[in-house]
């Protein structure tokens, strides 16, 4: 009988972070019992003046001694049922997974731009297809590309999952870094990919619902929309605000973005859930154009989109009970939360937490709030903004 899978969760919100990060860990090695910890993530809010993340990597290795270790900075952390945003705290999920190969990997934005394709990096991580690797993946968002990442690992490794998010402890004023074993970065991509009896099963939660018609983009540069279904992309989007209701012209004020569907031959009728959602940045008076937080190619579908509170936790529910029944075998969750999810959104604490405990829980629960969500939509991996991006581990 093969040796059973562990997962262990480990949160504190000591005011001390030494003392944080020992309890989080002490937790984590309690609820793991004794023999070896495979993989540890940890994730910090780093709210703390006097925050080492080398002196947390020692403290990792005393109170829980992982054999590989994955972490970076927040500006808020998730555990249990329980999210807290700009305020300190520690969360940690500990893994035993035998038979299970962990593979520890780093770029910088130089190495990533140097890979001319998949077959490269395949070469580069020497970790083949076939292996079925599963990723999860952190990174500094001053100093890397992360497009340019899921595009690689997309091309590299079809149908692998690549779960994550970026650092975000800018918000708090705090420099990036990640966590990689004992190795503090500055920037650039860490991660690990897993292979052998694991399990990843990812929900991508938008949040936002399309509003007017979808339209195809006719004309663009770089990231500046220039005409939309051969019209005035700045007409088009007051032409549609006219067309809402008081109430959405109101939310447009401060949540309208623009939808661009991620796949463009599965139907005609596009809905909720078909696009990846992209910042609306600004726009030009004069010339009607708009500005979008990410590159356009001509002949993309666009369609313009709305988020708010009732939207999000529909489609977070429906999402969550399109998983599997939860059966006798050990599982966990890691959950990568926008920054501009949580109280923001809801107006209340431990939203997402809670409703993902609530539907598919109780289980060990470790993430953080992200600038930046890496998730798969439709068999293929993108970074996100403005998601909940959960990945269930067996």
């Amino acid at each position: 009988m093969s040796e059973a899978k562990i997962f262990a969760e480990g949160f504190s919100e000591d005011k001390d972070w030494r003392a944080a990060a020992a309890a989080a860990a002490r937790a984590a090695r309690a609820r793991l019992g004794p023999g070896p910890c495979d993989l540890a993530l940890v994730f910090a809010s780093e709210t703390w003046k006097d925050f080492d993340p080398a002196e947390l990597s020692s403290i990792l290795a005393k109170q829980l001694a992982p054999l590989r270790v994955l972490g970076c900075n927040a500006s808020g952390v998730i555990g249990g049922r329980k999210e807290v945003e700009m305020l300190p705290g520690i969360s940690i999920l500990a893994m035993r997974l035998p038979g299970v190969r962990v593979q520890p990997f780093t770029f910088t934005q130089s190495e990533l731009a140097k890979l001319d394709g998949g077959a490269a990096l395949v070469s580069e991580l020497d970790l083949y297809p076939n292996e079925k690797p599963k990723f999860l993946v952190l990174g500094d968002p001053m100093s890397v590309d992360p497009e340019r990442a899921t595009a690689l690992f997309n091309e590299a490794y079809p149908g692998a999952p690549v779960v994550g998010g970026m650092a975000s402890g800018l918000l708090l004023h705090k420099p990036s870094w990640l966590l990689l074993g004992s190795q503090v970065l500055r920037q650039g991509l860490a991660g690990v990919a897993l292979m052998g009896p694991v399990e990843i099963r990812t929900v991508v939660a938008q949040g936002c619902r399309p509003i007017g018609e979808p339209l195809i983009v006719t004309k663009s540069e770089g990231n500046v929309l220039l005409e939309l279904g051969g019209r005035n992309p700045l007409e088009v989007l007051r032409e549609t605000l006219s067309r809402c209701s008081p109430e959405d012209q109101r939310l447009a004020r401060s949540s309208l973005f623009a939808g661009l569907v991620m796949n463009e031959l599965s139907r005609g009728d596009f809905r909720r859930g078909d696009f990846v959602i992209r910042n609306l940045l600004g726009y030009d008076q004069q010339s009607g154009s708009l500005v979008l937080g990410t590159n356009l190619k001509r002949g993309q579908t666009l369609q313009f989109q709305l988020r708010d509170a009732h939207t999000s936790d529909q489609d977070f529910s429906m999402l969550l009970g399109t998983l599997p029944e939860n059966d006798s075998e050990p599982r966990a969750a890691l959950l990568f939360s926008c920054c501009g999810r949580g109280r923001g959104l809801y107006g209340e604490s431990d939203h997402d937490a809670t409703l993902v405990q609530s539907l598919r829980g109780p289980l060990p629960l470790a993430g953080f709030f992200a600038n930046g969500e890496f998730g798969p939509v439709g068999g293929r991996n993108y970074v996100h903004g403005y998601t909940s991006s959960l990945a269930l581990i067996k």
